[in-house]
């Protein structure tokens, strides 16, 4: 049998787009007003994708582990601003606060890595700038659940954090209730989808190995290893980020700096 991944022409995709125009249509008799920010949203996608192509083709032939960590490092800036901006919260007011959750999630998850692969492979950019694109893509939901949950909690219940800090808890004693609540609301759905993953969905990194040729027994075996990953890096990621956060978003007198959100 053949192996391989099958190349879908240019035509191809672009009829295969038209079925767009099933969401567009439900958008439309809802009154959902996002078929503009859909069309600019795969603009978008397209340039950036794209580009990426692009610039991967160009990076996988150096091989240079300072190239690499650079991209690396580029995609994190792009993840702390969208969950920023989708959490409700000023990029500029709070961006040098959270980027420290990825930077601090992504070298804990990285390091172990060495246990699976050699060195020289997992800095490979056909190696570390996947697996790294994997695991922030799949972690901005996450933590844009934790941030708006957390302060959502807290603007709406800012008296009974107060009334805690009253009775004589450290700020961080106080806030442990709300961090719990909007942590454990974020990582559910990841529980979730590990515990039907192969039952209920069929996950990317696996498909794309097996539709590119690779034994499934090999592609089960990096599946279970980049979900470890992504949640590991989910947690982390959650509970540092609100914890860092709270530095940017408390003044002095432990309440809420109304500056800091949309």
């Amino acid at each position: 049998m053949k192996t391989g991944t099958f190349n879908i022409s240019y035509l191809s995709l672009i009829l295969y787009s038209a079925i767009l125009i099933i969401p567009i249509i439900i958008f439309y008799y809802l009154k959902i007003k996002k078929i503009k920010t859909l069309f600019i949203s795969i603009i978008r996608m397209l340039i950036q994708l794209t580009f990426v192509a692009l610039y991967l083709e160009y990076i996988f032939e150096i091989e240079s582990l300072i190239v690499n960590i650079l991209w690396i490092f580029v995609m994190i800036i792009v993840a702390n601003s969208s969950i920023l901006n989708q959490s409700g919260l000023k990029i500029r007011k709070l961006f040098f606060y959270t980027i420290w959750a990825f930077l601090i999630s992504i070298i804990f998850v990285f390091i172990p890595l060495l246990i699976v692969f050699d060195p020289k492979v997992l800095i490979s950019p056909r190696y570390m700038i996947p697996l790294a694109g994997m695991i922030l893509g799949n972690i901005l939901r996450v933590n844009i659940i934790s941030l708006e949950r957390f302060y959502n909690a807290l603007r709406n219940r800012e008296e009974e954090f107060i009334y805690y800090i009253y009775l004589g808890a450290s700020k961080w004693e106080a806030l442990k209730p709300f961090l719990s609540e909007s942590v454990g609301s974020a990582i559910s759905p990841q529980i979730a989808m590990i515990s039907t993953m192969g039952l209920v969905s069929l996950p990317g990194l696996m498909t794309g190995q097996i539709l590119g040729g690779t034994s499934p027994v090999i592609a089960i075996k990096y599946q279970v290893m980049i979900m470890i990953a992504i949640f590991t890096t989910a947690v982390i990621s959650t509970f540092i980020g609100i914890i860092f956060s709270v530095y940017g978003t408390l003044d002095r007198f432990l309440r809420l700096k109304k500056e800091v959100f949309k």
